[in-house]
């Protein structure tokens, strides 16, 4: 089974991709490593982490769901 999934999805818009509803720590994670922006900054990074910590049980999914939602409105791909 899979762990992190959040109360509420985060929805970006991916340039190649379209519009996505980002639901899991999981499913954040593969977006942040592959289909992410070319320019990362700072928050990417905290968010790559924060997935991660949730995939390993280590934190709440509600810390991976706001460190990626700080990560897409860094990039410009949040839709709010």
């Amino acid at each position: 089974m899979e762990r992190g999934w959040f109360d509420f999805p985060v929805v970006i818009a991916v340039e190649g991709v379209g519009i996505r509803s980002v639901r899991s720590a999981r499913e954040a994670a593969i977006i942040l490593r592959s289909q992410w922006p070319a320019e990362r900054g700072r928050r990417h990074e905290i968010a790559m982490k924060a997935c991660q910590n949730v995939i390993e049980g280590h934190v709440a999914p509600v810390l991976c769901r706001r460190a990626f939602e700080a990560a897409a409105r860094e990039a410009g791909i949040l839709k709010e």
